[in-house]
């Protein structure tokens, strides 16, 4: 491999690590890594030499990460907010289409009794999906796994203070979530799937049962099927949202110097 073409794939690796948000400011640096190159001439030792005195490329891509580090901590948060107000958006759609009943003597469309409920666990269920996405992403990290464990508790002791009867789906939608990552890993594979309404059915039947209410078999599996869709909708919406956000970031752009 020629010089040249080290060099471009110096300063591809540059920009690519610099994790700048948005393709005019990785064009920019790119632009400004060019110039640098070009002043030192074409000869293979100027370039090798150029290289040299940049050093460890990591320690400039760190510095820039560092400059942006605020833009890029906002930028994921909204991210995170945006996908959590469309799942729950999604979620909230299924239930009202599976509650809609229709009185015929009124001729009125009506939401069945046990509607409220089976929303607030399902926005329960996307709350902890979506925090449990964010804690086991890849790389692991033990800090943002924390942040989204505490985030997690901290609605729910919101909805506690503020005098919610909610708080008492946060059981419920934890050991839901908590099954449906062990059964899924978090992916949409069929088997999985069937794994996943299998334990969503013995969940919602075993829960009913603690607490003494008699719930027939085909309604826990009329429920499990509604949440394993709020899960499989919330899965593919995260997984949206976080192949746009790495296309933010993405450097698909190549150029020469």
């Amino acid at each position: 491999m020629d010089e040249q073409q080290l060099v471009i794939d110096f300063i591809e690796r540059i920009v690519r690590d610099a994790r700048l948000p948005g393709r005019a400011a990785r064009e920019q640096l790119r632009e400004e890594l060019r110039s640098h190159f070009a002043a030192v001439g074409p000869s293979p030792e100027a370039l090798r030499e150029a290289m040299h005195r940049f050093g460890n490329p990591e320690v400039l891509t760190s510095a820039f990460r560092y400059v942006y580090r605020w833009d890029y901590a906002v930028l994921y948060l909204l991210k995170i907010a945006a996908s959590v107000i469309v799942s729950m958006a999604v979620a909230l759609v299924i239930q009202v289409l599976v509650n809609l009943r229709l009185e015929v003597q009124a001729e009125v469309w009506r939401l069945a009794p046990g509607f409220s409920k089976a929303a607030i666990i399902s926005v329960g269920v996307v709350l902890g999906l979506a925090s449990a996405w964010e804690g086991v992403r890849r790389p692991f990290d033990s800090r943002r796994a924390t942040v989204a464990l505490l985030s997690y508790a901290a609605v729910w002791v919101s909805v506690a203070v503020l005098g919610g009867g909610a708080i008492g789906v946060f059981g419920p939608a934890t050991l839901l979530v908590s099954l449906g990552c062990l059964c899924s890993r978090l992916g949409l594979r069929p088997r999985k799937l069937v794994l996943t309404f299998a334990a969503f059915a013995g969940a919602i039947y075993g829960i009913h049962q603690t607490v003494n209410i008699s719930v027939p078999p085909a309604q826990a599996l009329l429920t499990s099927g509604v949440l394993l869709a709020v899960w499989a909708s919330t899965v593919v919406i995260l997984s949206q949202f976080d192949h746009a956000f790495g296309h933010l970031f993405s450097v698909s752009e190549k150029g020469s110097i």
